[in-house]
């Protein structure tokens, strides 16, 4: 073993960095979304300065400078300012253009821009430590054969941080992995770096335990906290989310159903029931004590389940009338058979987010009209689908109240309790025999749909704040290119199919976790699961590349942008009404998937040849920003129009790969190099004379 790790060395080294990339990209990510509130109305933020430093690192991998030696004090600054940055999320409200449930108690101490703009430098430059060692290492191997270590180091990051998440891990463990990683991986081991790491951990030891009760659940921080006899607050990442107290001492939207709605149903109870978002079990208790005779309570976050059994006095999950699933809402309604007398959408709301690639949060698809059609599917003749919460604007409950009116045919029942400065505490029930009087508003309201998964916009529109985002990832990639000294028009020219690739792939990866995340929940285990489909994907694909003799990439193009019109054209309606299970995911996986195959086989084909690995690498890396900033256009557009973004630029790649492969003596001679996917062999048949059709042959 021993002897195995001397003679590769530089093998063992690429993937330790890179599970350190990835390990520390997502400990990050969730970090501080937990620590600074409004992070989570930009869920990629973090990840789009991790794929800037990447770039940035491998372009600087032929620099002198040793960014390494200084990650431990980036490291530091980075975690020493999360936690003092602390902004209230309501300053957000207006700007962002989507609503915000819950109080954030502390306000802003610094400027947002600031905030964001140190935020992202510091992580930009914390990636960049790491990946010019990465792009370093790159050179001591084929492309092709460093680019498969590295994508087996990713897929053993994400394996190794789902674990430590599913055991509960949080971000002082998740310091401890890291700093033991840099210890490894550093040629420079002083007391100066130990004192440093010593610090940053000091810090989240203090910081992250506030409570007595303080929990990392895969999606957010949990707290509980006494607030008198037989009462708790369970707090979501610092926010006050949800109260666990006896029946009788709530809102009286809790009693709404079982007082008010009942009525319309000749006072026949409510005899089997479903709370989607059952929280600590408080809407449980209430249905118990009502007399429902069964309850199917779903929670979608393990942690607040748990707190929710600890700590709730009526200790309703321990109740034989209850059954508890830990799973999503919406993929729990897909394969329910009820009927329902009464289905409860029990204040989901959140500001976690499902996937750090996209701005869906973990309830975005329970309040589309595919999911009022679902919930309405599992109701009995007479049953009732009733909401309730505390909510920010008029316009929200007349917008809930037209897409509940699209369904049923008819309006629902809409009874206001109070009205705050936080919002309008109000419940709305409808079903087959419920019905109320049109609000005002509530036609003229674009519903939220699976494509456009919005509910907390008044409409389709891009935000004046996302534009400075989007304009903060592009001129941060366009910064990289200038500050690596790569910005020439032949690096330009040479390099141009990699930019696009990484634009398209990141936007083709976000499209097929979404749309996976809706046909079978939007859960951590999904999430994991699909992003190590993707990595072992392109394994696979580099597989296929490096054993096949592939003699021209056009059909590679062809095979792809097919699949493309297949994932772009199929409604996921379609897939969603298949019942089968195993056929469900079988056609969902080729859909989906195949693009994200056939995309590898492309990259492989054009990488595997490219003189300069780390620097076509770190183009590919820059594109992703390009890809990013696109991705906010879907709170205008939808995310159905992000495929005919990703279709359209491959086949600007394919147009921009194929003339340099048409032209190989030309292109080399301009950029100084061999260009991608071409090797020498095939320069010296053009300038033998060769025709282009034979170039093409040759190449790869």
């Amino acid at each position: 073993m021993i002897e195995f790790l001397k003679k590769n060395a530089e093998g063992v080294r690429l993937f330790l960095l890179v599970f350190l990339t990835l390990y520390l990209e997502l400990g990050l990510i969730r970090f501080t979304a937990a620590e600074v509130l409004y992070l989570g109305y930009f869920s990629n933020f973090v990840l789009m300065s991790a794929f800037l430093g990447i770039g940035l690192g491998f372009l600087l991998a032929g620099k002198t400078i040793r960014l390494f030696d200084h990650l431990p004090l980036v490291l530091l600054l980075l975690v020493a300012f999360v936690i003092v940055t602390r902004i209230d999320a309501s300053a957000l409200r207006e700007d962002s253009g989507q609503l915000f449930f819950g109080f954030a108690g502390s306000k802003a101490r610094i400027p947002l821009a600031l905030c964001l703009l140190v935020i992202f430098a510091l992580s930009t430059l914390l990636f960049a430590s790491i990946a010019q060692e990465t792009g370093r290492c790159f050179k001591h191997y084929k492309p092709l054969t460093a680019y498969s270590i590295d994508i087996a180091g990713s897929l053993f990051g994400i394996v190794a941080f789902t674990t430590h998440s599913y055991l509960g891990g949080g971000p002082v463990q998740w310091f401890v992995v890291a700093s033991l990683a840099v210890a490894v991986l550093s040629t420079r081991r002083t007391l100066f770096d130990a004192i440093l790491m010593g610090l940053g951990l000091v810090m989240l030891v203090y910081v992250t335990s506030p409570t007595d009760y303080s929990r990392w659940s895969p999606y957010q921080r949990i707290d509980v906290v006494p607030q008198g006899d037989q009462s708790y607050q369970l707090r979501a990442n610092g926010i006050g989310h949800q109260t666990m107290v006896p029946v009788g001492h709530k809102e009286p939207v809790y009693d709404y159903p079982y007082r008010e709605v009942v009525k319309l149903r000749n006072g026949e109870p409510f005899r089997r029931a479903l709370v989607i978002g059952s929280g600590g079990g408080t809407d449980v208790s209430y249905a118990l004590h009502y007399g429902v005779e069964h309850v199917d309570a779903v929670e979608i976050d393990p942690q607040i389940l748990a707190a929710g059994r600890r700590f709730h006095p009526a200790r309703p999950y321990s109740d034989p009338r209850v059954s508890a699933h830990v799973t999503d809402g919406r993929a729990f309604m897909q394969r329910a058979s009820g009927p329902y007398d009464l289905v409860i959408f029990a204040l989901p709301d959140s500001l976690a987010s499902f996937s750090n690639l996209s701005n869906i949060r973990l309830e975005s698809f329970l309040f589309t009209v595919e999911s009022f059609r679902q919930a309405a599917r599992l109701l009995a003749k007479d049953g009732v689908l009733v909401l309730y919460n505390y909510y920010r604007k008029t316009w929200l409950v007349e917008k809930l109240a037209g897409m509940l009116g699209r369904v049923f045919g008819h309006a629902p029942l809409v009874r206001c309790y109070s009205e705050e400065d936080g919002g309008k505490l109000c419940a709305l029930a409808i079903g087959p025999t419920v019905r109320g009087e049109p609000l005002p508003g509530a036609a003229s309201y674009p519903p939220a749909t699976d494509d456009w998964p919005f509910l907390y916009m008044q409409s389709p529109k891009l935000p004046t704040f996302y534009l400075w985002v989007m304009g903060l990832f592009v001129l941060g990639g366009v910064a990289a290119v200038f500050a690596s000294g790569h910005a020439t028009r032949t690096n330009l020219r040479s390099n141009g199919p990699f930019l696009l690739m990484g634009a398209a792939f990141l936007l083709l990866e976000t499209k097929s976790i979404i749309q996976f995340s809706l046909l079978f929940g939007a859960t951590w285990l999904v999430n994991s699961l699909v992003f190590a489909a993707i990595l072992t994907s392109v394994l696979l694909a580099n597989l296929l590349v490096s054993r096949l003799r592939i003699r021209s990439p056009l059909w590679l193009f062809a095979l792809l942008l097919g699949s493309l019109a297949v994932h772009i054209a199929l409604p996921l309606g379609a897939l969603l009404g298949i019942e089968s299970f195993p056929v469900r995911y079988t056609v969902a996986s080729l859909v989906l998937f195949s693009p994200i195959f056939f995309a590898n086989l492309v990259f492989g084909y054009l990488f595997q040849d490219t003189p300069k690995s780390d620097a076509a690498f770190g183009w590919n890396l820059v594109g992703t920003m390009i890809g990013g900033s696109l991705e906010y256009t879907s709170l205008a557009l939808g995310y159905r129009a992000l495929g005919i973004a990703v279709a359209a630029l491959y086949i600007a790649t394919a147009f921009w790969a194929w003339r340099i492969l048409r032209h190989p003596a030309k292109a080399a001679a301009t950029a100084g190099d061999v260009p991608l996917g071409v090797v020498p062999a095939a320069a010296e048949v053009k300038a033998a004379g060769a025709s282009a059709a034979t170039d093409a042959d040759a190449a790869g």
